[in-house]
């Protein structure tokens, strides 16, 4: 009797001695609140922690997802059509959201998000300005007509809505505000 009962106090004190090192470990997934929140015993706490743990891992292996769910010929006909996209500079129109242009290639915009995010390296919104603001580098080099264009104008030949939505995805992209740009680029034009 004396050692069942001495078992049980030793289960009771291991079970106790890994559950607060199991709070101690992930405390900073205990969710934080203007008044602490009340929980109605130590088994719905620690759910909650694995629930806040199991979110967080899966958060996680998101950003870090570098495997494609699609199959080989959806990928290869997706990638094809982005190369087809981009040769015809098609990413000038305006108002290409991903849902049009999923359409467009006659596929899902979750495929499209997904191979533009793995083997684009980026998401649809950054992989849209950088092929723009790329296109802009070229021409505002090569064409002195076009970087004597209105700001308003560049912004709306390469796609964009308004000036500030195309500066500041230059100035993202490229690190230098468009305006230093503009003048550097004069300056090695006029001095060759």
């Amino acid at each position: 009797m004396d050692v069942i009962l001495l078992l049980i106090l030793l289960i009771i004190l291991i079970i106790y001695i890994l559950y607060t090192n199991f709070v101690k470990q992930y405390s900073g997934n205990i969710p934080k609140y203007n008044q602490p929140q009340q929980y109605k015993n130590s088994y719905t706490l620690k759910l909650e922690l694995q629930k806040k743990f199991i979110e967080n891992q899966l958060k996680e292996s998101l950003k870090t997802k570098t495997f494609c769910t699609i199959s080989r010929d959806i990928v290869d006909k997706v990638l094809a059509d982005l190369e087809t996209f981009e040769k015809d500079s098609e990413y000038l129109e305006k108002g290409i959201t991903l849902a049009s242009l999923s359409k467009k290639l006659t596929t899902n915009t979750a495929y499209l998000s997904e191979i533009i995010n793995i083997y684009k390296g980026k998401n649809f919104a950054t992989y849209l300005n950088d092929l723009r603001i790329e296109c802009a580098i070229n021409r505002l080099s090569d064409d002195r007509k076009f970087r004597s264009y209105k700001l308003s104008v560049i912004a709306d030949e390469l796609g964009y809505n308004n000036e500030q939505a195309f500066t500041l995805a230059f100035k993202k992209r490229t690190g230098t505000p468009l305006s230093a740009y503009l003048k550097e680029m004069e300056k090695l034009k006029e001095n060759p």
